[in-house]
């Protein structure tokens, strides 16, 4: 009877650490969020998480990727205290504490980073707060490391991608997207440019003749 007892506490003890284990890999979901942006509209990339709907509890993480379209580029255009610089909207109204790891990249090199231990969201804000940026940085791609520490509500639904007026995170004025060649003209453009002024003189000339 002893021995059927004590294989029976530890089948017990081994359910319940089936169980604990269970739970513990349940809570802790990463999830990747690869946004392309081309200065109107969003699409996910191939193999990306939908952030639209996604459930985060405490013990969660994202990783947030959201690279310019094409050749294009944001930059800074007045050094500003950004808030939010990159967030999403949630559906439930806490106080959430996370770590934060941001990086502003430019062809895949690095140009500016920020991280933070402990930063506190309020409401429904879910991502950085302020972010300091000089004048003149420029970066085709946005990478945040987001884990979410501790939360006073049980889920945490994300609603939509941003803050503000503009995507990605509410960027205030101060931040322009650009294209790489906005304000450049095509070879062809300036061939037929040259064309054109040509035929101005020839015609000019014409009419001075006769």
């Amino acid at each position: 009877m002893m021995v059927i007892r004590r294989f029976m506490q530890l089948a017990k003890m081994a359910s319940l650490g089936t169980v604990l284990a269970v739970s513990t890999s349940a809570s802790a979901t990463l999830f990747d969020f690869d946004v392309i942006y081309n200065g109107t509209a969003v699409s996910l990339d191939t193999g990306s998480d939908n952030p639209i709907g996604s459930v985060l509890q405490v013990g969660d993480s994202f990783n947030y990727n959201v690279q310019a379209g094409g050749d294009d580029f944001w930059r800074v255009d007045v050094a500003n205290d950004f808030f939010p610089f990159l967030a999403f909207t949630v559906d439930e109204s806490g106080i959430r504490t996370a770590d934060m790891d941001l990086r502003l990249l430019l062809d895949g090199v690095e140009q500016f980073s920020l991280l933070q231990n402990g930063i506190s969201n309020a409401e429904v804000h879910l991502g950085t707060n302020i972010v300091s940026l000089l004048a003149g940085l420029e970066f085709d791609e946005i990478v945040l490391d987001f884990d979410l520490l501790t939360s006073d509500v049980l889920n945490t639904t994300i609603h939509d991608y941003g803050i503000g007026p503009n995507f990605p995170g509410g960027f205030d004025d101060g931040i322009s997207y650009n294209g790489a060649s906005v304000g450049v003209p095509e070879p062809g453009v300036l061939a037929l440019m040259g064309l054109g002024l040509f035929g101005l003189v020839v015609s000019r000339k014409r009419e001075f003749h006769s």
